[in-house]
């Protein structure tokens, strides 16, 4: 089981996910985010174990330097989206129908039926020349853009992760900061831990893309960011508890935004002491 999350930010991307798989037994954790090395992407799924390794396998061969420049291939550098969304459509769709059909049952599927334990979802997202890219390969074969929104959820547990993202919208009217937004996707994934009955579980995984490239954040940042959220809460819990003169009189210097949480170099603040 897993819930799994893309978002689009002012200055690149990110994917995030919680940790747990499961069998017909037992729950383990896994590597559910992934990067590619040349290529400036991230990506994240959801299903079948066998068709995530093969779709991996796929992308790896496609993640190969531009012969003239040494960089990622023409459609990934620049980005040409058009180019773009048919290698991978050919790739990624590709791999999934191959798995899919490979699928043995003891009777001939029906004609459009796929096996239920191999059906996977796929979330893909890049950014390149300070253009963000955002695509959703469906688990029935549809390929769908989400960079103009700028989020989406799947697996098991996707539908709490977009009520999580939707109760936290008002703290971004705009596309937010990369470091903002890791906060929204922690969050996101924790609280869907927190009530989802889904077989989900700790510690959240997240990989960004940025203008230095792509990378998958180590245990040490997932703390520190966990560490922000907390406070985030800490504030938020502070704010409700004021009484009406006191919220009447922050409300005239705006009520606690995310760069009170972060600060204004990007690190916690300290307490306000009376």
């Amino acid at each position: 089981m897993t819930v799994a999350i893309g978002l689009v930010c002012d200055d690149g991307v990110l994917v995030a996910s919680d940790s747990m798989a499961s069998d017909e037994r037992t729950a383990h954790n896994v590597a559910k985010v992934f990067k590619l090395d040349c290529c400036p992407v991230v990506w994240t799924a959801s299903g079948s174990v066998y068709v995530i390794e093969e779709v991996q396998i796929a992308l790896a061969g496609i993640d190969q330097p531009n012969s003239q420049t040494g960089g990622p291939p023409a459609a990934f550098a620049t980005p040409d989206l058009t180019a773009l969304r048919t290698r991978l459509t050919t790739t990624v769709r590709g791999t999934m129908q191959k798995c899919y059909q490979g699928a043995l049952s003891s009777t001939p599927f029906s004609p459009g039926q796929t096996a239920g334990t191999f059906a996977t979802a796929f979330l893909i997202l890049g950014y390149a020349n300070s253009k963000p890219w955002f695509l959703e390969f469906a688990q029935d074969g549809q390929v769908n853009w989400h960079t103009d929104f700028g989020f989406y959820a799947v697996g098991s547990a996707g539908p709490f992760a977009r009520v999580a993202h939707g109760l936290m919208a008002h703290y971004v009217t705009e596309r937010p900061s990369l470091k903002h937004g890791t906060m929204l996707a922690y969050r996101a994934i924790e609280t869907t831990i927190e009530v989802s009955n889904s077989g989900v579980g700790l510690p959240v995984q997240i990989a960004v893309v940025d203008k230095d490239g792509p990378r998958i954040l180590g245990a040490e940042e997932i703390t520190a960011v966990g560490d922000l959220v907390a406070r985030w809460k800490t504030l938020e819990a502070e704010t409700l508890a004021m009484g009406a003169e006191e919220a009447q009189k922050t409300a005239q210097h705006d009520l606690p935004s995310m760069a009170d949480v972060t600060g204004a170099e990007g690190t916690s603040p300290e307490p306000t002491k009376a």
